[in-house]
């Protein structure tokens, strides 16, 4: 939106207050709201907001061991300033919109652990190539028939009430139940500027997928988190709760997020992914895009899947991928092939969960394809069958065709930590920060005694 709309609108009385921030590292939005009039005074100055937004963990626990946020440094300031292409009523909201900040030092430096700079850094790099990166999520989420309060009464326990018993995957006439919320959401969106291509019922109780439109990736990253961020508040408005955990019980299937991406033309007139007369459609920039995309998969899976829980969704046979595979739209590899039409052609990653940031989700699938294309690496062949056979599967890992992903955020940490591509296209100073705070989320949950502990050990032990 352009400012002199923008000024238009708050002239108007349209808009009284924005809700400007932007991404920590787990992906939340985190920020202020502002009054309008000062939001216009401020825009070209910015606005100061703490810099412990990436000093402190998911539940707001002040890490002691950070470069960039700690108790030595006196948590300085950072400076929030407006992309006003991100500038949106908010149609849930009565006179609100908000905007999404890029984030700067007050000596004038980008915040370069930002997951929003850091993912614009990789766009960039592809567009030095020629290349338009474009992007889309599919996210899988739950609601429940729960508050804050009674949430925090039942201690987030297995008894909290979905919104809809049963699975009914599918089931037009069980989703008619829900649509007074999953309508209005759809519809809030699409007001919001964040367009519903579709959605329907998924594999579990309460359980829900709504596919975001594509757009160019940062646009994208941008939606997918305030998207996130809107379904909670219509929720909250409603009395009710959503939750984007990859897995929030062990008797049913987590919720992914699978992720879509191909590279354009800087024109956007061309998907160059596509090749009319090629295996599968499949292009030379394609293939190699994809090669990357499945060498790197194990170094970015901390990316994929960022938490202790995030690693509880990858089970054999629940629509989860533990290896590198590829296949021709196939649902149990790792990374699924759309070739139905020439604009169409994309990667389908579904190895990240909903709890992603997918700042870093788009970040993780560009690096790694770019440096495919960068390496001219080769694709190995495609899985035709079950990703999940064993027989197949133990043999193609003893060959060395295919490899398993890590299965804890430690593991999957460790080889991020290494990673030569991360470093390269992500930055070191990224890199070492959301290596300090995965493994202070290690340290958090190996000193807790879960419910796990009690059920199992404390009778008989």
């Amino acid at each position: 939106m352009d400012i002199t709309t923008i000024k238009q609108l708050i002239e108007d009385g349209k808009i009284e207050y924005i809700k400007i921030g932007a991404s920590d590292i787990e992906g939340v939005f985190r920020g202020k709201r502002v009054a309008a009039r000062f939001f216009l005074d401020s825009l070209s100055d910015g606005f100061a907001q703490c810099d412990v937004l990436f000093g402190w963990d998911i539940a707001e626990n002040v890490l002691t061991d950070l470069k960039f946020s700690n108790w030595e440094r006196g948590f300085a300031d950072i400076v929030m300033k407006p992309d006003l292409a991100t500038f949106a009523p908010v149609p849930w909201e009565e006179q609100i919109a908000s905007c999404v900040c890029d984030l700067w030092t007050e000596h004038g430096d980008p915040v370069a652990i930002s997951p929003r700079f850091v993912l614009q850094n990789v766009i960039k790099r592809a567009q030095a190539m020629g290349y338009e990166p474009m992007a889309a999520a599919e996210l899988e989420f739950r609601f429940f028939r729960e508050n804050q309060m009674s949430l925090r009464e039942k201690d987030f326990g297995p008894n909290l009430t979905p919104l809809n018993p049963g699975t009914n995957c599918y089931s037009i006439s069980q989703a008619s139940a829900d649509d007074h919320l999953l309508g209005r959401i759809a519809r809030m969106m699409r007001d919001h500027g964040i367009e519903i291509e579709g959605y329907n019922r998924e594999h579990g109780p309460g359980m829900y997928e709504m596919n975001i439109r594509y757009a160019d990736a940062l646009t994208a990253a941008d939606r997918t988190m305030l998207f996130k961020t809107g379904v909670k508040e219509i929720c909250h408005q409603m009395g009710l709760t959503a939750t984007f955990m990859a897995k929030w019980s062990d008797q049913e299937d987590g919720s992914s997020g699978h992720s879509h991406m191909s590279l354009w033309d800087r024109g956007l007139e061309r998907n160059l992914f596509w090749d009319e007369a090629a295996e599968g459609h499949m292009s030379p920039t394609m293939r190699s895009f994809l090669a990357g995309v499945l060498h790197a998969l194990p170094d970015f899976m901390v990316l994929y899947a960022p938490v202790i829980n995030s690693y509880k969704r990858y089970i054999e046979g629940t629509w989860a991928p533990l290896n590198t595979t590829w296949g021709m739209d196939n649902r149990t590899c790792a990374v699924r092939v759309i070739n139905n039409g020439r604009r169409a052609v994309r990667l389908e990653n579904r190895v990240p969960g909903a709890d992603a940031n997918f700042y870093l989700v788009f970040s993780a699938i560009l690096a790694s394809g770019l440096y495919g294309i960068e390496q001219q690496l080769t694709l190995p062949e495609r899985l035709a069958g079950n990703a999940y056979d064993p027989a197949t599967i133990a043999q193609a890992i003893a060959d060395g065709r295919i490899r398993p992903l890590p299965r804890n955020l430690a593991e999957a940490t460790s080889l991020f930590e290494s990673s030569e591509v991360a470093r390269e296209f992500l930055g070191i100073d990224f890199v070492e920060h959301f290596v300090t705070t995965r493994r202070w989320e290690v340290k958090e949950y190996e000193k807790a005694v879960t419910n796990w502990d009690r059920r199992r050990y404390l009778e008989l032990i």
